[in-house]
């Protein structure tokens, strides 16, 4: 999966996509939007360097949210682009029933691939103070 465009609307359905992905336990689904050669960058892991270990990530990250009964919103604030990079920052709210309300602020960076489609390059997250 990728964007045809950075604006602002776009990246904001991308981000109504994702969340139900995650909500829904879909990893496949949601490492399709990440560039093959991707990074992510998350709180208590490693830097993960490519499509498939972002993958087992999210399968692992999901599973662990539909034990806890948890669900996932997120915030898109803003999106900015130029040439073929662009940028994307948030927070992540995750609400667990029988536990406390967690709060991460994430900025995903995007390129434009050589099909001009959009897919996500970097996607770096850290705990709210």
């Amino acid at each position: 999966m990728s964007l045809a465009s950075l604006e602002f609307e776009d990246v904001e359905q991308f981000t109504r996509a994702f969340e139900a992905l995650f909500n829904a336990g879909d990893a496949a689904g949601m490492a399709s939007y990440y560039a093959e050669d991707a990074k992510l960058l998350a709180e208590h892991a490693t830097l993960l360097r490519d499509r498939d270990a972002i993958e087992r990530f999210w399968r692992e990250a999901t599973s662990r949210a539909r034990a806890a009964d948890a669900l996932r919103t997120i915030r898109l604030d803003e999106v900015t682009s130029s040439g073929d990079l662009g940028c994307a920052p948030g927070v992540v709210v995750v609400r667990i029933p029988s536990g406390p309300k967690l709060s991460t602020k994430y900025a995903t960076i995007w390129q434009r691939d050589s099909d001009g489609r959009w897919r996500l390059a970097v996607d770096s997250s850290s705990p709210n103070p």
